[in-house]
């Protein structure tokens, strides 16, 4: 039986020198997965890494898009930019390396974030979310036409993928079958959205990518689409070994299909289209009301139980991304 495996690789803290030998290792197992990249550096605390401002990782860049990798977008940098800002680094995105993203992923504390925050929530879990982190409040503005930052209009004729709900099981789709679908409260500046499987950091990747967990998705026929930050995977000249070993072992299996998310997701779509399906299907209230409830006791659970999400790896204090 088939198991598919994608990744979702958020360009935080990623530069050339760090990022490199992992995308070496997973093209040398022939595993393609999808980057995120900023067109201009970090212009917030504590946001670091490379972008194309930077000709050598630009070359490194067009190399993994020869190779297969997908190249998406994670806003144009990191910070607030303006319409104008944005447009700007769209079009240089498509003169330095010969094409628009097909993806989108929101990033952090951005203003110009695509229904971002508490808007990724219906009620009540944006009520709750916002009680929990009220610097949220009126941040997220890529979507409300008259502010600064919108560029929903660029963004719904661009952007075919966003992503939005992420859980502790491997098998994406097992938790949500729908993926890649339309949401019909968020469908005005954008178009469809998926899921994926949380492991922000080697800590939880390798948690989440255990040999457990990679017989069963392999038994289920199964399919994983990872969410991660490389940057984190390289340090003092090795690979995280806990990494390394999962990849080795996932690999190792038969019948595994390796592919950028983009290219999954037009699978999972023309699958059912070839069904008589619909290829994005309209989730309900009820459905949604499902995948926020898991999100957030994901959430939980790395934050308050098994501590080895971002904030305890990083040692974060959320305030530290709001301007005083």
């Amino acid at each position: 039986m088939s198991f598919y495996f994608s990744i979702v690789d958020d360009t935080d803290d990623a530069t050339l020198e760090n990022i490199k030998p992992v995308y070496d290792f997973l093209y040398e197992k022939g595993i393609l997965i999808t980057k995120t990249i900023w067109v201009y550096p970090p212009r917030d605390k504590p946001s670091s890494g490379d972008c194309l401002q930077r000709p050598e990782y630009v070359e490194f860049i067009k190399d993994l898009h020869h190779k297969g990798f997908e190249i998406a977008l994670h806003n144009v940098g990191s910070g607030d930019y303006t319409r104008e800002e944005i447009l700007e680094g769209l079009e240089e995105f498509k003169d330095k390396l010969g094409f628009y993203p097909k993806i989108h992923i929101n990033h952090s504390y951005n203003k110009d974030s695509i229904y971002g925050g508490t808007k990724r929530f219906n009620w009540p879990f944006n009520k709750i979310v916002n009680a929990m982190y009220p610097q949220y409040a009126g941040e997220f503005q890529g979507e409300i036409e008259g502010s600064a930052y919108f560029w929903g209009d660029v963004h719904k004729k661009m952007i075919t993928y966003n992503r939005n709900h992420e859980f502790r099981n491997l098998n994406t789709l097992a938790v949500d079958p729908k993926t890649p679908y339309f949401d019909p409260k968020r469908s005005r500046f954008s178009n469809y959205w998926f899921s994926s499987s949380f492991a922000p950091n080697q800590l939880v990747f390798n948690h989440l990518v255990s040999r457990k967990n990679v017989d069963k998705l392999v038994s289920q026929g199964g399919t994983a689409i990872v969410f991660t930050h490389f940057g984190y995977f390289y340090k003092d000249g090795e690979l995280d070994q806990g990494f390394v070993e999962a990849i080795d072992y996932l690999t190792n299996q038969k019948d595994g299909n390796y592919m950028p998310v983009s290219q999954l997701l037009d699978l999972r779509a023309e699958e059912r289209r070839l069904k008589g399906k619909a290829p994005y299907p309209t989730i309900s209230w009820f459905y949604k009301f499902r995948l926020e409830l898991l999100h957030l006791l994901t959430r939980v659970y790395y934050r308050k139980f098994n501590k080895i999400d971002d904030y305890a790896f990083k040692d974060l204090d959320k305030d530290m991304f709001v301007e005083k």
